[in-house]
């Protein structure tokens, strides 16, 4: 079964009910609630247990949840419970809250940095990427001291990696490409570090592989986190043509380390001629 899929279904038919009906908050309080419990190991077992009755599991669930959630909700959760889709219950939160933020008009951003942002920091970070985005975030914070330095930041489909890591790994694909071992690693570059400064160093943008933000979004969600569903209603980051991708700016360190080597050849050429 493909999970993915299924989960958007569900989740785009609890918005539509939620956005007809006025409820959209309550069903993000319910759906969320009723993860909580569903992603517990011991829980799916017994639910998903084919020897175990629907009426004995209808009464855990209804015990565990009667008081919690609103009937609605609790249709989901049974319903989940019939076909045998407790396991997925999480993956429809993360899809419904992304849709969620899309309609609200705000993205998660899942900000790492290696020490603490101070407030300063957090408010640069948030009005530069609102400003990319075009939307309200909601920022994620955590600390990662293997960054060196610097931040990086992800929202939907879309990391902007801005570490002072991501700066030596550059450094390094330059010095063995040829390139000038000076200078700031993506020197030359200046129509991307504008895009993509955010406090600590500049960086760069790349879209993450499918198998990546699939995996990413189950952990990352709360009062919003990207959507999608043609694809999944997305609340993944669009970004300008401007942009470059790692991929792209090494290419044209390339290109320009190739260039320095003929014209150093050229002129090593006429210098012979002269002294003979």
């Amino acid at each position: 079964m493909l999970t993915g899929p299924v989960a958007r279904r569900y989740a785009q038919a609890v918005f539509e009910i939620g956005d007809e009906q006025k409820t959209l908050d309550a069903w993000l309080a319910d759906v969320r609630l009723m993860a909580e419990y569903f992603t517990n190991r011991q829980l799916i077992f017994i639910l998903g247990e084919p020897n175990i009755r629907f009426e004995r599991k209808e009464a855990i669930v209804r015990d565990l949840l009667g008081d919690k959630i609103r009937p609605e909700a609790m249709g989901l959760a049974l319903t989940l419970v019939e076909r045998g889709l407790v396991r997925l219950t999480g993956r429809i939160r993360d899809e419904f809250e992304k849709l969620y933020n899309d309609a609200r008009g705000q993205a998660v951003a899942q900000v790492t940095s290696a020490m603490p942002l101070d407030d300063a920091a957090r408010a640069s970070i948030t009005r530069q990427l609102e400003t990319m985005t075009g939307k309200h975030i909601i920022m994620r914070e955590q600390v990662d001291r293997s960054l060196l330095g610097g931040v990086t930041a992800r929202v939907g489909d879309t990391l902007i990696d801005g570490s002072v890591r991501r700066r030596l790994e550059l450094l390094r694909r330059q010095i063995a490409q040829g390139g000038d071992i000076g200078g700031d690693p993506l020197s030359g570059f200046d129509d991307v570090k504008p895009l993509l400064d955010l406090p600590g160093s500049g960086g760069v943008a790349r879209s993450l592989p499918e198998s990546q933000s699939a995996a990413g979004d189950a952990s990352a969600n709360g009062a919003g986190s990207g959507p999608s569903d043609k694809g999944g209603p997305s609340g993944a980051l669009s970004l300008s043509s401007q942009q470059e991708t790692s991929a792209s700016v090494n290419d044209r360190a390339s290109e320009q380390s190739g260039q320095r080597g003929h014209n150093g050849a050229r002129h090593a050429k006429r210098g012979k001629g002269r002294r003979r």
